[in-house]
């Protein structure tokens, strides 16, 4: 392991890439200004802390120009020490947002179907909508066996229908037709 790779100690300047990540964007006096050890541990201790070196560039790019651009850094730095890094926030607002929904499900049931029913009609009683009627599709019923009388099952002539007992007796020669005029 080289000297380069181990983790910085306080009181220590950041390494150029952490440096670079955070404070790039800036101008390049300024940047320079901003390699402090006391800047270094600030920094270090909000990446600890969940904060990401493109949000951290972001909101110090975001800065106006001031008479003290140092000072204003430095002050927004120690600001975000007191708040929760975005990502972290985002994760909290997200496992409530969930809660509630959870909670609201399990609370919400379905209407029974009798107050389904009964908000209808009262629905279709507001707009004066009357009620459909259902009417009942007449029950389909075979003719009778021209033989024994029967419900048939087959069609022979529009006039004659066979049940199937009378089928398989005509089948075996037991039974036969009379002769139709």
């Amino acid at each position: 392991m080289e000297l380069f790779d181990l983790p910085p100690t306080p009181g220590q300047r950041l390494d150029a890439e952490t440096h670079g990540g955070v404070f790039g964007d800036l101008p390049s006096s300024l940047a320079v200004a901003l390699h402090t050890p006391a800047i270094g541990d600030l920094v270090l201790q909000l990446l600890d802390r969940g904060w990401r070196k493109g949000q951290l560039a972001a909101r110090v790019g975001a800065l106006p120009a001031g008479p003290d651009p140092v000072a204003e850094v430095t002050a927004l730095l120690v600001g975000f020490m007191e708040q929760h890094p975005p990502d972290a926030r985002w994760r909290s607002e997200k496992r409530e947002r969930e809660a509630e929904r959870q909670s609201a499900l399990e609370f919400e049931a379905p209407a029974s179907e009798e107050s389904r029913q009964a908000w209808i009609s009262r629905i279709r009683g507001d707009l004066g909508a009357r009620e459909p009627v259902r009417r009942q599709p007449p029950r389909r019923t075979r003719p009778a066996c021209a033989l024994c009388g029967m419900e048939s099952a087959f069609f022979v002539t529009r006039e004659v229908r066979l049940c199937d007992e009378c089928v398989e007796q005509m089948s075996t020669g037991a039974l036969q037709l009379p002769d139709v005029g």
